[in-house]
């Protein structure tokens, strides 16, 4: 074999390496990543079974705390009021309402921003929105 035909089957064999190395979910760095089961404004009923909590309120607390922060909205800063909460399509009203839903009975939660809750549900949601969907629900 001459050396063109060598270095041809080394940088071939190394590209080859490199794109079969690319599929197997490691970065540049050698490290795994991130995995993208988890999304920040979903909770899951895989996710609320393995909580113990008695309430939605409680599950929501240990699970994504940060939906319950009364953040500033963008539109009006000193906007007051709090995140509106919906249980299959329905207003419910305050977070408060979340104390009266039973964890065991929700198929999904999701966290809307201010902006998207706005686009959703319409004007009054300066503080974003969580909506609630029950395994009966719609």
């Amino acid at each position: 074999m001459n050396i063109p035909s060598l270095s041809f089957c080394i940088l071939g064999s190394a590209a080859l390496a490199w794109a079969c190395g690319a599929g197997t979910g490691a970065t540049a760095t050698g490290r795994p990543a991130p995995s993208r089961s988890r999304s920040s404004n979903i909770i899951t009923a895989d996710e609320l079974s393995r909580v113990s909590a008695t309430s939605l309120d409680e599950a929501v607390r240990t699970l994504r705390p940060t939906w319950l922060r009364n953040s500033p909205s963008t539109i009006r800063p000193d906007a007051e009021g709090t995140v509106v909460v919906y249980q299959d399509r329905v207003r419910l009203g305050g977070l408060e309402s979340l104390r009266q839903i039973n964890p065991t009975q929700v198929k999904e939660v999701r966290y809307y921003a201010p902006s998207e809750a706005e686009a959703r549900f319409g004007p009054g949601h300066l503080h974003g929105a969580i909506e609630v969907t029950s395994i009966t629900g719609r």
